[in-house]
């Protein structure tokens, strides 16, 4: 058995591996992120919502675990098939998806995977299913070989890390594979004694990393508030602005609100705008179970017009989020490679129209949880060109505890993945924080 796979044996197997399929169907014929279908399939009197915490973890790593690993099960499958998988109805792809994902990576016992999947294939389609587990089973040699062939990572992404992240590509392409990353949570309070109640590591001065997460809504202090989830990479842009007591931060693109609630923590005064309806409504919940307060305003950025103008300003843009795939395995199978052109345009104007709402002297930090260039690198260099009234402010290695070698040479900070790979990783991230000078 290979490092992070272990044997999963659910209660209620057939029923989770259904609600399994059915939420892959979602996602991947629908192109509705993973969180949000996952979200609708938990709400109160749903089959998912009766299953013990178990099943419904399993159902969760099950569909995890099959979009991570996407590119090469389709790979795998169609070496088994007279036609190709993408002629076969939808549902009897995502049974065999499924299937192929318990025997190769979650190593649950082979009889269990191949009954389960021939039962949900009906009659019609059970004698396919049926020969496709079993040869997969019967030809462990053949498989190997498979797996050494076929890519790991979308040929689109994988093509543009191996362009711009060439020495790095490896260790990105390997910590996108682990099937159970931790999850990071920010804690308002006494973090080593929550590290010790969650059964995590104290990472540093607020983050616990959690490493048998299971579902993060069952856990002791999500629901009294005295935590929230936020990568380690992801918190440190706040950091980097500062902040003193009563400091007045204007936070743009601001829902879930992650970035609000940790400079809440850190004493400032917020104002947060975004532009999702329902976005928003996740950052009111989530400020009111953490009994947080901001002003909250509901504004297209490039719209928002202010007499006031802020001294520290957070913009967090919408990204393509390609640093976040070893959590979000969905994104490399939503997103596509027009989206970070379109994503780039829309990245421009929001810096463009954040520096108007910024002061003489003030801070800007820009961030993005995206490995591609054109939405981290390029924009800088672009925004500098631009407005010269902008000058980088250098990031020093004493403000980022961990990651100090990823500063670059012009003082921005690129993170990559398979940082503190031996406790997980960490989301890429990019940070540059901007001063507007005479």
């Amino acid at each position: 058995m290979k490092k992070n796979e272990k044997e999963f044996i659910p209660n209620d197997g057939l029923a989770a591996r259904k609600i399994a399929i059915e939420i892959l169907l979602e996602v991947l014929e629908r192109f509705i992120p993973l969180d949000d279908v996952f979200s609708k399939f938990l709400k109160k009197g749903t089959h998912l919502s009766k299953m013990k915490i178990e099943d419904r973890s399993f159902c969760r790593l099950l569909v995890s675990s099959t979009l991570r690993n996407l590119t090469e099960i389709d790979y795998i499958l169609n070496k088994f098939l007279t036609k190709p998988l993408a002629k076969s109805p939808t549902k009897t792809q995502m049974i065999l998806r499924v299937g192929i994902t318990q025997i190769l990576y979650l190593k649950t016992p082979s009889h269990a995977a191949t009954n389960t999947s021939v039962e949900l294939g009906g009659k019609k389609w059970k004698g396919l299913i049926n020969a496709i587990m079993r040869g997969v089973i019967r030809e462990k040699e053949k498989i190997k070989k498979y797996q050494s062939e076929s890519i790991k990572i979308p040929l689109w992404l994988s093509k543009r890390w191996k362009r711009d992240w060439k020495e790095q590509y490896p260790c990105i392409e390997k910590s996108h594979l682990l099937l159970s990353p931790p999850i990071d949570i920010c804690v308002k309070n006494e973090p080593e004694l929550w590290a010790n109640k969650l059964g995590g590591d104290f990472i540093s001065n607020k983050t616990v990393r959690l490493k048998n997460t299971g579902l993060i809504t069952e856990l002791e202090g999500f629901n009294e508030g005295d935590w929230w989830v936020q990568d380690y990479s992801s918190q440190i842009p706040a950091v980097l602005m500062n902040i003193k007591q009563n400091d007045e931060v204007l936070d743009l693109c601001a829902a879930p609100g992650g970035k609000t609630s940790q400079l809440i923590a850190m004493g400032a005064k917020v104002t947060s705008v975004d532009s999702n309806k329902k976005r928003i409504a996740r950052l009111k919940e989530n400020l009111a179970r953490l009994s947080f307060d901001a002003l909250i305003i509901h504004s297209d950025i490039r719209n928002f017009f202010s007499e006031k103008k802020w001294s520290k300003i957070l913009l967090d843009v919408p990204c393509s989020s390609t640093g976040t795939l070893r959590k979000h395995p969905d994104i490399m199978h939503l997103k596509k490679e027009d989206d970070i052109l379109s994503l780039s345009i829309l990245q421009r104007q929001l810096l463009d129209s954040s520096w108007k709402l910024l002061k003489k002297d003030g801070c800007l930090i820009y961030c993005t949880c995206s490995l591609e260039k054109d939405e981290g690198e390029d924009q800088i260099s672009r925004f500098l060109k631009d407005n010269k009234d902008a000058k980088i402010d250098k990031i020093i290695p004493s403000e980022v505890q961990g990651v100090e070698d990823l500063i670059t040479t012009e003082g921005l900070l690129r993170i990559f993945p398979d940082k503190f790979s031996k406790i997980g990783g960490i989301d890429g991230f990019f940070v540059a924080r901007l001063k507007k000078v005479s």
